[in-house]
Order: structure tokens, then C-alpha cells, then sequence
């Protein structure tokens, strides 16, 4: 008996954050449960059980009984992938071999799929009519074969209860049994047909799964290796009817079959790879030659060998694993060399619907017998077209006649990045909580930057170094390559802020000290200044790290927005003793709106028309005060929290403010300041 408090599934409301709420409706789980120590967790006595329910656990106590004993038996990270190519479990693989996996190409190998059962299925097929073929009586009576193929159904749909249920394993289970069903009805086989009619019954089952990424992918890559794969020209040409090959000729027929299987593949899931995960591997095709191989001809095949035994001879199933276990650590050793191989893995935009629809339509064309000079004409048009769209913010940055504030939902921490109207993006600070498996520069600021078809920034702004405002800033520092770093000067507490700061300067990026009347970014009508609080008085370098941070005031027609760290009433009556504090329409509110800050005189200066509070979930109550909303309610001025309203945008021409939250709170001001209509859309 487990003691937890249970919370509704929640996601990150920004946009290109993974949809874990969507992937948990999959299966059926709205909440989760924390438990806070293993004191409460208590064993109590099972009552007596039926039949229908022991057979219910029986999988999952495979499935832990498989993961204990390769726990026991191997280290960590061979333990890991064994568990992974057995029973679909990848909790006990590494980060950082997960990543390794990701930028060689072949983290899909790693999942249950259609070779995992056509493994089981051969082994159980080829077992089952040995032993049937014992029995004369069976040979008189019954098709042998067709028996184990019959025979072999229930092991499959076991393996894949085992396996855990994932949608490429269900794919898989499904895509066998109708090709077991078509070998025992004397039907004709087509690969086309039976991918559509799995597709039809996992989506009868699950129809939230047509909007999960496996789902998607898994399939996509069974239709191009069907579609893409026997259209593509040979290199080495097949034997003639009558002749055999020699081995030198097989094993070349081999390896091109093998290359041609995984860049159909590749370019198959290429625009669906790019829209859910922005990167693809250049090394992939290459890579998978290599570590297919070892994992699923030589690791799987002794773990499937091996598992079986382990109830009645579990020391030969510890030797066959250990043979088996070559392949994994060898496996390792090569992912792990080539990580950081350069270009080995590209990072890119979104791709839009528009730009995925075109690409389709150009390997359709390239696909298509009998190409004329028009077609391979129009095709080479689409071409330039693609790539034109895909890149042009690289090269000829649009410009737009109006300005875009977007306040991130990244949890405990704060990021807000400025689209300024002559194509220059800024963004201002970039942290939150983080794990050794949640990055959050990695898992929300970039793909948001990436969904808003950013490739490069031109200024980040440090406001000061405490981690919920940085720890997610080396990820997009490597991918986004900023022009120029603004920090406020201070060392910092933590020693990753200095080896940020270390990897800034090898990088070669200007870092500059901003202080107080420095103007960052100047355009008609347009003014980003430094207003503190740094060359305020020389007393502050002995205030704490939050009251040191650097004060930013955005201007833009009669529009305007303050974002001010995490300054406390020490910070604020400075600013107010300096004159630098005016009217400003939008407020972030200091410090994620704690009691500390955001005092009444400070506010009074300000008079904000809207206050924006950067706060995670798990601080609703704190943050912002208690105090602070009700103060703010009675003075009917609009707060938006992001841990509620998620990503919020505000969109300014220099006259009318738009804003817009990720849950549809929609609010408008006019050229007075005035408010305009404000309404909610669910």
C-alpha cells in the first residue's frame, strides 16, 4: 500500500513542449502520484486473488522478473539496453546514452517493433514444428505448420502484453497476426494493405494515438520503406533467374538492401522527425549498418534465446545473455565515440504544414516513373521553393510592422523572448527546475524558439545568476549562437554560471556589463534600455544576488513593458530615488510576485495596465502572494500566471496591444492605454 498525493497530468503550456498529457491519455492515465519517502510505502497481506486477476499481473511479474535479474547480472548501462530490446523499458538507460542514441540516428532501435516479433515468431515457429513433428498422430491429422503458426499468435500477443502496449509494438503485434492469419487462409499477402488495416485497428482501439509522435513515426517509416524502398535504382544489380550468386555478391546485396531500408526510412520520417524534434541525423543511415547488427542479430536474439529459461535454468540464461552482452558493450563504445562528431546531428526550425505537404509532393515526384522534362522542371521549382522557405530567416531576416513580447510557461523560472520589427530576436533569461533528465533550455525555450522559425538570436540578457533564470541558456548558447551575451557583472553563487560564462568566451561571443541609460537596441520608435541596476550607487555590489539584478524597460510606439529580475523593496525605492521608474503597461512582476517585492510605491510608479507572473504549478499560492493578488484584484488590474495561462504573447504595432494566452484569454489596449475588450475562449 503506497501513501501518494495524486495531481492531474499536467503539461508545459508552450508552444513545441512535448504534449506528456496527450502521450498519458493514450493509455488511459490522467494523474500521477508522488510519494514523498519509501516510509510510506507499506506491505500489507494480498488477499486471496482470482484466476482472471493473476493472469491480468502475470505480464507486468515477467516483465519485472526479466528487469530484477538483468539488473543483478550486468552493469547499469548494459542492464539498460537489454531491458530496452527485451520488455520496451528505457528507465534505466543514461541521459546521456539516450543522447548518444539520438545523435548517431538510431534511438528507434531501442524500440519494440517488427523485428522484435518476427525474431519471437521465427524462434517460436521453427520450436513449435520440431516438437509437433514428434507426434505421428498430429502428422496424420492436422497441417503441422499451420498448427505452429496458429500456436504462435498467443506468444506473440504475450510478448507484447510484456513489452509494455507501446503503439509500435501493437503495430507490430497487429501487422504479424494478419500476416499469420493470411498464411493459414491460403491468402495473398500485401504489405500495403496490412499496414493500413493495423493503422484502422490500433486507431480502433486507441483513436488519441493518430496524435502521439510513435504513432506517426512508426508508421510513416513502414510506409516509406514499402513505397520508397523498391523504387530506388540499384547499385548492384540482382542475380539472373537460374544463377546463384556468389558470397561476395550476397554480402553486397545484403549491405545495399540495408542502406536502402534505413534512407527510406530516413527520408520518409524526415518532416515528421523535424516538426516533433527539430533534428535529424546525418550519420544515421551510416550508423545503422553499423549498430543494427550487433543489437538486433546478435544481443536480441541471445536475450530472447535466454529469457525463457530463466524459471526452470537461470544459469543458462545468464550464458546466453552474457554472449549476448558483447554485442551491447560494443554497441556502446561506438555510440559513445561518435557523439559531438561535427554535423553528425542538424538542429533546425518547424517545419510548416505548407513546407511538409511540399516535400511529399517533391518525393512523390522524384518517385514517379516515366519523369518528363516538365515534371523533373516543376520538381526542381518545388525544390528552390523548399528550401527557400525552410531557410530564408537565415539569410533575409523578414521584417514586420509590429513587435512581439512572448512570457514563457517554463515551470519555477522565467524566460520572455522579444521579436523586435527589424527581424532581431532577444530573449531575456531562460531557466527553471532542473533534472538530470530535464533540460529545460533543451525541452521548452528551444523548441518554442523553433516554432516561432527562429535559427539564430541576436542578444540573451542575463538579468542575474541564480539557475531558475540561466540553467537552460548552454543548450540554446550551442544551438542558437547569440551575437552578444548581456550579463550584469556578478560571478555568481553556483559554479555552472562560470562554466557557462567559460564556454561563452571560447565561443568568442561578445559578453558586455550593461548598466543603467545603456540603450541596447534603438529603431524608429523603438527603445530597449538598461535602467538598473547596475551604475545606481556603489553600495548595491553588497546586496544579495536578486536585488543585483539588471532592470529592463522596453519601449515601442505607446506601448511599453518592464521586466525587472528578481529585484526586492531594497531595489525598488532605489529605482524610485533615481526617477527611473515611469508608467510601463506590461509588468513582469519582480522576483515571480513573492512578498519581497513589488511594493506599493513602486507600483504606484508603474501603474501597470497588466501584470505578468512567471510561477510554476507547484508554487500556486506563494507565487505571486496572497497578498499581491488580492491587492491587484481590488485595483482590477488583469494578472496572468503563467502556471495557469500558459505562454502568454503580446503583440503591439506601437498603437493597439494584443495579448494572448496559451489557454485563449485574449485582452486588448488601445493608444490611450485604455483597456479594450477582454474575454476568454475555451
Amino acid at each position: 500500500m503506497a501513501i501518494a498525493t495524486l495531481d492531474p497530468i499536467r503539461n508545459y503550456q508552450t508552444p513545441g513542449a512535448f504534449d506528456y498529457r496527450l502521450q498519458m491519455a493514450t493509455k488511459a492515465i490522467g494523474f500521477s502520484g508522488w510519494v514523498r519517502s519509501a516510509r510510506e510505502i507499506l506491505q500489507v497481506q494480498e488477499p486471496r486473488l482470482s484466476f482472471w486477476h493473476h493472469l491480468r499481473f502475470f505480464p507486468e511479474q515477467v516483465r519485472q522478473r526479466v528487469m530484477l535479474f538483468l539488473n543483478q547480472q550486468f552493469p547499469p548501462e548494459v542492464a539498460g539496453l537489454y531491458q530496452a530490446l527485451l520488455i520496451g523499458s528505457m528507465v534505466n538507460i543514461s541521459p546521456q546514452l539516450v543522447e548518444a542514441f539520438k545523435d548517431n540516428g538510431c534511438m528507434h532501435v531501442l524500440s519494440i517493433s517488427g523485428l522484435h516479433l518476427s525474431l519471437l515468431g521465427l524462434f517460436a515457429v521453427t520450436a513449435l514444428t520440431f516438437l509437433l513433428k514428434r507426434s505421428q498422430r498430429l502428422l496424420l491429422h492436422c497441417h503441422v505448420p499451420t498448427l505452429a503458426l496458429i500456436l504462435t499468435a498467443p506468444l506473440l500477443l504475450l510478448y507484447t502484453f510484456i513489452a509494455g502496449m507501446n503503439i509500435p509494438a501493437i503495430r507490430s503485434l497487429v501487422t504479424a497476426l494478419l500476416v499469420l492469419f493470411a498464411v493459414v487462409m491460403r491468402r495473398q499477402r500485401s504489405l500495403i494493405h496490412l499496414i493500413a488495416a493495423a493503422a484502422l485497428i490500433v486507431l480502433a482501439l486507441t483513436p488519441l494515438a493518430l496524435f502521439t509522435v510513435s504513432f506517426q513515426l512508426s508508421f510513416a517509416a513502414v510506409l516509406a520503406i514499402n513505397c520508397i524502398y523498391p523504387r530506388l535504382p540499384l547499385v548492384i544489380a540482382g542475380p539472373e533467374p537460374r544463377s546463384t550468386p556468389n558470397r561476395i555478391t550476397r554480402g553486397l546485396l545484403v549491405l545495399q538492401s540495408m542502406v536502402y531500408v534505413s534512407l527510406a526510412a530516413t527520408v520518409g520520417t524526415l518532416p515528421l522527425m523535424l516538426y516533433h524534434f527539430n533534428r535529424f541525423s546525418l550519420i544515421g543511415p551510416v550508423m545503422n549498418l553499423i549498430i543494427e547488427p550487433l543489437l538486433c542479430l546478435w544481443a536480441l536474439p541471445c536475450g530472447m534465446l535466454g529469457i525463457p529459461f530463466l524459471w526452470i535454468a537461470p544459469d543458462l540464461t545468464r550464458l546466453i545473455c552474457t554472449l549476448g552482452s558483447g554485442g551491447i558493450r560494443l554497441t556502446i563504445w561506438i555510440a559513445e565515440a561518435f557523439v559531438g562528431f561535427p554535423y553528425a546531428s542538424i538542429w533546425t526550425i518547424t517545419p510548416s504544414f505548407f513546407e511538409i505537404i511540399l516535400f511529399f509532393i517533391i518525393l512523390f515526384l522524384l518517385l514517379h516513373q516515366g519523369r518528363t522534362i516538365r515534371q523533373l522542371s516543376l520538381t526542381l521549382v518545388l525544390m528552390v521553393l523548399l528550401l527557400g522557405s525552410f531557410t530564408h530567416a537565415l539569410w533575409y531576416p523578414s521584417k514586420k510592422k509590429e513587435m512581439i513580447v512572448s512570457f514563457l510557461d517554463v515551470g519555477q523560472g522565467s524566460s520572455t523572448l522579444l521579436q523586435l520589427p527589424d527581424g532581431k530576436n532577444i530573449l531575456i533569461d531562460g531557466g527553471s527546475q532542473q533534472t538530470e533528465r530535464f533540460d529545460p533550455g533543451q525541452a521548452l525555450i528551444a523548441p518554442f524558439l523553433w516554432r516561432q522559425r527562429i535559427w539564430r538570436l541576436d542578444d540573451v540578457l542575463i538579468t542575474h545568476p541564480h539557475k531558475d533564470h540561466y540553467n537552460g541558456l548552454p543548450f540554446v548558447y550551442r544551438h542558437f549562437r547569440p551575437r552578444r551575451l548581456i550579463i550584469n557583472g556578478d560571478d555568481g553563487e553556483e559554479p555552472a554560471y562560470g562554466q557557462f560564462l567559460e564556454t561563452v568566451r571560447k565561443g568568442k561571443t561578445p559578453i558586455q556589463v550593461a548598466r543603467a541609460g545603456d540603450k541596447l537596441q534603438e529603431d524608429k520608435g523603438l527603445l530597449l534600455q538598461c535602467i538598473g541596476m547596475n551604475g545606481l550607487g556603489t553600495d548595491i555590489t553588497s546586496w544579495s544576488t536578486n536585488d543585483r539584478s539588471l532592470v529592463f524597460r522596453l519601449q515601442f510606439g505607446s506601448h511599453s513593458f518592464l521586466f525587472p529580475g528578481d529585484i526586492g523593496f531594497q531595489s525598488e525605492n532605489r529605482l524610485a530615488q533615481h526617477n527611473v521608474t515611469r508608467r510601463t503597461e506590461v509588468l513582469l512582476a519582480p522576483h515571480h510576485g513573492s512578498a519581497t517585492s513589488a511594493g506599493p510605491n513602486f507600483m504606484a510608479a508603474i501603474s501597470p495596465a497588466l501584470i505578468m507572473v512567471s510561477a510554476g504549478p507547484a508554487s500556486q499560492g506563494t507565487l505571486p502572494a496572497p497578498e499581491h493578488l488580492e491587492d491587484w484584484q481590488q485595483k482590477r488590474i488583469p494578472t496572468l500566471v503563467t502556471a495557469q495561462q500558459g505562454t502568454t504573447t503580446c503583440r503591439t504595432d506601437g498603437k493597439t496591444l494584443h495579448i494572448r494566452s496559451f489557454t485563449g484569454a485574449l485582452q486588448y489596449f488601445e493608444e490611450n492605454g485604455e483597456e479594450g475588450t477582454q474575454h476568454s475562449t475555451p
